[in-house]
C-alpha cells in the first residue's frame, strides 16, 4: 500500500461504522463522512468510533497492491479527535475555533461557524490575500449560540487583540477564554456535554470487558480442545472410542476346527465336529439402541449363519438361547461385545495395557449403561 498524496484532514459526522480484520492482520475500522469512506487500523478490536460522533482527523490517500490500484483512505491514528460524542451530536449547533497561519506568526485568529472550523479554514484561505493557508489549531463543538461563545471568548482575550478576531496570545490562552466562555454562558449544556463524554467512556469501558470475556473465553476454549484433542489422541483416550468390553456367558468345550473337508478329505471320510459361535452387540436403530444376535458355525458338514435385532438386551439373550436349544450343537460359545463408544462409563484400561483396541473381559454387565453414542465435540474454530 502507497501514499500518492501529502495528508489531508477531514471533519463531520461518522455514519455506516464497521470493523474487520485486515490482511496485515490488523482491524480496520471504517466508517463515512458524507459520502466519503475512511478507514483507521488499529491493533484494538474494538472501534474508536460509533455513529453520529463529530469528528476531525488527518489521512492519507494510499492505494491497494493489486490489479486495480484501489484507493483508500487511511486515517492517521493519532490525529483523530472526538469533538462530540454521537450521544450530544445532534444537538451540536456549530464551533468556535482557533487558525493559524504561517504567514501570521504570533498571531491566532478566535471565529466561530455553523459548520466546522476545518471547512472554514478553507473559506478563508480560498477568499483571502495571505498566501498560506490557515490551519485548524483547535476547536469546540457548541450546543448553543455559537456567536455568543465567540463574543464572549473575545471580550475575554480583549486585552491582546491585534485585529478583529486576531489575537497575540498561546493557543491555551484561547483555549481556555473558550472554554470559560461556553462553561459560564451554558453550564447546563457544558455539563451535559460532560456527561456525554462519560457515558461514552463508560459504554466503551463496558465494551472492553465484553471484549475481554470473549477472549477470555476463547482462550479457556482453545486450552479446553488442546487438552481434548491431547487426551483423545492419548492410550487412554483412544481406549474409550476404539475399545471394547467383552462377557463371556459360555464358552466352547474345545477349540473348534473352522475349516471344513476339502473334496479328497471328503472321499477318505475325514469330518469336522459341528460347533456354533453366537455373539451379542448394541448398536443404533434411529435414536434408540438396539441389541443384534448373530449366529454362525458348521452344522452337519454345512455353513450356518444367522442374524436378527432386538429392542432389549434380555430378547437379545433369550432368543440366543432358544437358537442353541433348536440347532441341538454341545460346542458353543457365546459372548456379548460391546463398544467403549456406546457406555455412559467405560471401565479404565487395565495396567500394562498399550493397544487401545484392547478387548477387555468383564465377569458382569449389570452396571453398565448402554447408550447411543453422543455426537463429537464440535471443533472450536480459534
Amino acid at each position: 500500500m502507497r501514499s500518492n498524496s501529502k495528508l489531508k484532514r477531514a471533519s463531520g459526522v461518522v455514519s455506516k461504522c464497521s470493523s474487520r480484520v485486515a490482511a496485515s492482520g490488523k482491524q480496520a475500522h471504517s466508517f463515512f463522512l458524507g459520502g466519503e469512506k475512511h478507514t483507521i487500523f488499529t491493533n484494538d478490536e474494538l472501534s474508536p468510533l460509533t455513529d453520529g460522533d463529530r469528528v476531525h482527523f488527518d489521512y492519507d490517500v494510499r492505494r491497494l497492491k493489486n490489479a486495480y490500484r484501489t484507493e483508500y483512505n487511511a486515517v492517521v491514528q493519532d490525529s483523530l479527535v472526538i469533538d462530540v460524542p454521537g450521544e450530544a451530536g445532534e444537538d451540536v449547533a456549530g464551533e468556535v475555533y482557533v487558525l493559524s497561519n504561517p504567514s501570521m506568526a504570533g498571531l491566532l485568529k478566535v471565529g466561530c461557524t455553523q459548520d466546522t472550523g476545518l471547512k472554514r479554514a478553507a473559506e478563508l484561505s480560498s477568499v483571502t490575500s495571505v498566501p498560506t493557508k490557515f490551519h485548524v489549531e483547535w476547536s469546540l463543538a457548541i450546543i448553543g449560540d455559537p456567536r455568543s461563545v465567540e463574543q464572549r471568548a473575545h471580550a475575554l482575550l480583549a486585552s491582546k487583540r491585534a485585529g478583529k478576531e486576531f489575537f497575540r496570545v498561546t493557543l491555551e490562552e484561547a483555549k481556555s477564554a473558550i472554554i470559560r466562555s461556553f462553561s459560564e454562558l451554558y453550564p447546563e449544556r457544558a455539563a451535559f456535554m460532560d456527561a456525554a463524554f462519560a457515558k461514552r467512556a463508560e459504554a466503551e469501558l463496558a465494551r472492553r470487558a465484553d471484549l475481554a470475556l470473549q477472549a477470555e473465553r476463547r482462550a479457556q476454549e482453545k486450552a479446553e480442545e488442546a487438552e481434548r484433542r491431547a487426551f483423545e489422541e492419548s492410550v487412554e483416550g483412544r481406549w474409550l472410542t476404539q475399545g471394547t468390553c467383552c462377557l463371556v456367558i459360555r464358552r466352547f468345550t474345545s477349540e473348534p476346527n473352522r475349516e471344513f473337508p476339502s473334496f479328497f478329505g471328503k472321499l477318505f471320510g475325514k469330518r469336522y465336529d459341528d460347533y456354533f459361535e453366537f455373539k451379542i452387540t448394541p448398536g443404533v436403530n434411529g435414536d434408540q439402541v438396539a441389541w443384534t444376535v448373530s449366529a454362525q458355525g458348521r452344522v452337519s458338514e454345512g455353513s450356518v449363519y444367522k442374524t436378527e435385532v432386538f429392542p432389549t438386551y434380555d430378547k437379545a439373550v433369550a432368543t440366543m438361547e432358544r437358537w442353541r436349544s433348536d440347532f441341538g450343537v454341545p460346542n458353543v460359545s457365546a459372548v456379548t461385545e460391546i463398544p467403549n463408544v456406546m457406555l455412559e462409563t467405560p471401565p479404565a484400561l487395565p495396567a500394562g495395557v498399550h493397544n487401545p483396541r484392547y478387548i477387555h473381559e468383564v465377569s458382569s454387565i449389570s452396571e453398565f449403561i448402554v447408550r447411543v453414542p453422543p455426537p463429537r465435540p464440535r471443533r472450536s474454530r480459534y
